[in-house]
């Protein structure tokens, strides 16, 4: 489909198909020269033979048998679970195909299969457009948020966790899977780990099965390492808790992002708490500076007395400056501490569902 010498009518043919299979999939127009290497030849007829109705594997097999590309009865569900690995179709509850569409293949080959050869200016064009996707999903949870509305807990919403509160989220669910970051492998704008994504469900079979042992292993290092912890969840009637813990830079995180694009930096992740700089306990170690993402921490300055200016003060002389109204409550400054000048305190926040619903981080609010 991709290649070789044929008449012109074949070619044209070919080229209204690709056309076809293009809108199907909702490929952006600056990425059409590059979908061979996003898709085999195999998954695009795949894809164009499910563009009118859902199939269930026989219905396929069936079409397929019909048509130019044979395959062995024994290798057509492999294949199946293959392309619905890869984001190629997704599986209905009735256990039918559709096709998928490209957010959902670009998100498996960004994380699994590492943007090959695509050029600079593509990968950022690709990024632009996913995160005017993301954005298109979420601005009216965004204007609910502002507005003061209580969220639906069964629509996933990021907030802030604290160290403890993750871990206690991680004996909350059934199982945790391990997967790629994909803003991280998206964006790719910093050099911290990918590995550290926990999601509580595997619907593609993607994900490496971890315990909740390891799970909180990966929480406590990303910590450590100066990522801020997300929880994205959302609680069915029956309390089933679904979503992912996320372990985030302000960098490549897509929601960090979004906050900026819709000025929401309270609200997306939600912000719970706020730090309190204990000033008595503090030895101007500096370390809650470096780890802030946020800058709300910063030297104190002092003024010249000869003219006027302000400049920093000595080492001798340093005095910490905690500005509230850029703190956003992720907690990172607090585990960093050496000292243990920095609190955090709750803030009450009926758009929560950690302390309402699943009953963590129960603390004295202000």
């Amino acid at each position: 489909m991709h290649g070789g010498s044929y008449p012109a009518q074949t070619m044209n043919n070919e080229k209204n198909t690709l056309k076809q299979f293009y809108k199907i999939f909702d490929i952006p127009d600056f990425a059409y020269n590059w979908v061979d290497r996003f898709f085999e030849d195999e998954e695009i007829e795949m894809i164009l033979l499910l563009a009118k109705k859902a199939l269930s594997p026989g219905q396929i097999a069936d079409k397929l048998s019909a048509g130019k590309t044979k395959w062995p009865a024994d290798s057509l569900q492999e294949f199946i679970d293959r392309c619905f690995k890869r984001g190629i179709i997704n599986r209905g509850t009735d256990g039918s195909y559709a096709p998928a569409d490209f957010h959902a293949r670009f998100e498996v080959w960004a994380m699994f299969e590492g943007w090959q050869d695509i050029p600079e200016n593509i990968r950022q064009q690709l990024n632009a457009w996913e995160i005017d996707y993301y954005e298109s999903r979420h601005a009216e949870q965004i204007r609910s948020l502002k507005q003061g509305t209580s969220r639906d807990p069964g629509q996933v919403c990021p907030e802030y966790l604290l160290l403890h509160e993750a871990e206690s989220l991680i004996d909350r669910v059934g199982h945790v899977y391990l997967f790629p970051c994909n803003c991280r492998s998206m964006m790719k704008r910093c050099r911290q780990s990918v590995y550290t994504c926990l999601r509580f469900t595997n619907d593609r079979g993607l994900g490496w099965e971890i315990s909740k042992y390891r799970a909180k292993e990966i929480v406590r290092e990303a910590n450590r390492n100066g990522l801020m912890q997300s929880g994205e969840v959302a609680v069915a009637q029956d309390g089933a808790i679904d979503g992912a813990i996320c372990n985030c830079c302000p960098d490549c995180c897509y929601p960090h992002q979004l906050a900026e694009r819709q000025d929401a930096r309270k609200l997306w992740p939600l912000t719970r708490y706020v730090a309190r700089h204990i000033k008595d306990r503090c030895t101007v170690c500096g370390r809650c500076i470096r780890r802030c993402p946020f800058g709300a921490f910063g030297f104190e300055e002092k003024e010249n007395a000869r003219d006027g200016q302000r400049q920093q003060s000595a080492d001798n002389e340093k005095k910490i400056r905690f500005n509230v109204d850029l703190c956003r409550g992720c907690g990172i400054c607090s585990t960093g501490c050496p000292e243990q000048a920095i609190e955090m305190v709750t803030l009450n926040s009926r758009q929560s569902i950690y302390s309402r619903i699943l009953g963590i981080g129960r603390q004295p609010a202000i």
